[in-house]
């Protein structure tokens, strides 16, 4: 996207953005967060480059939370399969 087209995204002036960048300017902190949502990252990542998505890294928790569950699920299938089963000995020969 352009400048322009990013400044209004955010509802500022084409100048106003070229400030923030030419001229070591800050925007507001609503801004910033305009500026964040239109970015796809966190506030936090826009100001200090931590935690670049956070939909991203709940969506991984949630997926290893899920992966551990299944996991689990199978074990616990898996042992009550085998305490069911017969012990194999040995066959006896006539």
């Amino acid at each position: 996207m352009t400048q322009k087209q990013f400044a209004d995204r955010i509802a500022v002036s084409l100048h106003t953005l070229q400030g923030w960048i030419h001229y070591d300017r800050i925007p507001d902190t609503s801004t910033a967060y305009a500026i964040a949502v239109t970015l796809g990252v966190t506030l936090n990542y826009l100001l200090g480059g931590i935690e670049r998505d956070m939909t991203a890294a709940r969506l991984n928790e949630l997926a290893a939370r899920d992966a551990a569950s299944r996991i689990t699920e199978l074990a616990a299938a898996i042992l009550e399969e085998a305490n069911g089963m017969k012990p194999i000995g040995k066959r006896k020969t006539r």
